[in-house]
């Protein structure tokens, strides 16, 4: 990104939802580092939940009266229900599309939600719905899909997925493995969402990103390369299996949610979540973090 680029962008006030988060907070300090005017939009229970830094760089606003007002973009990183990611995101469309914002970005950060039918992954679901409903909402704003495949990082790819178990030095495979998957950190994804916020250019409304590109044997051979270990595959069976087991866990009687990091892992593991061409060369100051790498520092303890 030139100095001419960051010169042109440093006019862009960008409006974020949900800097509160993990996901957020990373967002709001590379949407600084890009040059934006940074106004978040914080309730008040949870502005005692901000960070900092990022709160004094920023307009703070906790309700949406104004909010929109001179907006470029509004970038949306809330999680929940369909309360949330469904009713509350069109209630911020049509708000954004009131006060002629360009463009929002849609809390998605996930494998291609798009490529699975209703029921296969709950919160999915969900996106797809509020996607679905934007067409008819969005007026001349831009609705964009971010998608960056799995999350690679500790707590999801080495944690929710379950789809390892270090501890244990053991790599857990559902069917045959030969699926080509996308991983993306949290910082990478953030980088990314700052970047299409900042966009000058038209913008696709599903935009691919990621890091590596990975089937499950070679995902398990850079996990092997960052740790400096073998791992032990275990397989647990066929998709077929993983299928069923999914439907136990959803009449487990609580509610189903014990089977929702296997619906992320199966729409990886199937193919169905797989990304469309990836669109990393759009902006090319961001160089991706591969898995060997992150699982080094992990090793390493800086991770």
């Amino acid at each position: 990104m030139t100095a001419q680029t960051q010169d042109q962008e440093a006019s862009k006030t960008v409006l974020l939802i949900g800097a509160t988060g993990h996901l957020g907070g990373m967002i709001a300090r590379e949407l600084l580092k890009q040059g934006a005017g940074l106004r978040l939009l914080v309730r008040p229970k949870s502005r005692s939940k901000l960070d900092a830094e990022i709160a004094a760089k920023s307009e703070i606003f906790e309700d949406e009266e104004g909010a929109f007002d001179n907006v470029h973009t509004v970038v949306s990183a809330v999680q929940g229900g369909p309360a949330t990611i469904v009713e509350a995101q069109l209630t911020w469309l049509r708000a954004a599309r009131d006060a002629g914002v360009q463009r929002f970005i849609a809390s998605d950060y996930s494998m291609n939600l798009f490529g699975l039918n209703d029921g296969e992954n709950i919160h999915s679901d969900f996106r797809r719905a509020f996607a679905s409903r934007a067409e008819s909402e969005r007026g001349d704003v831009g609705v964009v899909h971010l998608l960056n495949g799995a999350f690679l990082d500790r707590g999801v790819l080495f944690g929710f997925l379950g789809a390892f178990d270090l501890d244990k030095g053991e790599a857990y495979l559902w069917g045959d493995g030969d699926a080509k998957m996308e991983f993306t950190t949290f910082a990478d994804t953030a980088a990314y969402a700052a970047a299409v916020a900042m966009d000058d250019r038209p913008v696709p409304d599903e935009i691919y990103v990621a890091g590596d590109v990975l089937t499950f044997d070679e995902l398990v051979s850079e996990a092997e390369a960052g740790l400096g270990r073998s791992l032990t595959v275990k397989k647990l069976g066929t998709l077929a299996d993983m299928d069923a087991e999914i439907d136990r866990r959803q009449a487990d009687g609580h509610g189903g949610f014990s089977a929702i990091p296997l619906m992320y892992w199966r729409a990886m593991l199937s193919g169905k979540g797989r990304l469309g061409p990836l669109m990393n060369d759009r902006y090319p100051w961001i160089q991706p973090t591969s898995v060997r790498h992150y699982v080094a520092t992990m090793a390493a303890g800086t991770a």
